[in-house]
């Protein structure tokens, strides 16, 4: 067998862990985590600690949030994800950095933050998107 066969492409789990979730299909999601994952989200300092604390946290937050992944690139350790996420009413982007082996997610650093305008007028240094 060839070497470029027997590696796996980091960026599938963590792209099909975001398509799982905008499906809600939470047994996909878990069977795309090693058994000793664990999640953390640094803009609230909260730790996931198990595979299952993950896929419950995620399918019990309130609303129906629709996703949609903006890109999915390698990283040395894994793959990075950008996606957008809104509920209709509120837009929220998000940023995860996956540790991933064997087409196995064993960790993610997550973040997230709400749209909105400039706290200030800053225009003649931007343009809006």
């Amino acid at each position: 067998m060839m070497l470029a066969t027997m590696i796996s492409d980091p960026t599938e789990p963590a792209r099909a862990l975001w398509e799982r979730m905008n499906a809600r299909d939470w047994d996909g999601v878990a069977r795309l985590l090693d058994g000793g994952f664990s999640a953390v989200w640094p803009q609230t300092g909260e730790r996931i600690p198990t595979p299952a604390a993950y896929v419950g946290l995620n399918q019990a937050y309130p609303g129906v949030w629709k996703i949609k992944v903006q890109s999915v690139d390698p990283s040395p350790d894994g793959a990075v994800v950008r996606a957008r996420i809104t509920n209709g009413d509120e837009v929220v982007h998000a940023i995860g950095f996956y540790r991933i082996m064997g087409g196995r997610i064993l960790s993610a650093e997550e973040f997230f933050a709400d749209a909105g305008t400039p706290p200030y007028d800053r225009s003649e240094f931007t343009e809006r998107l």
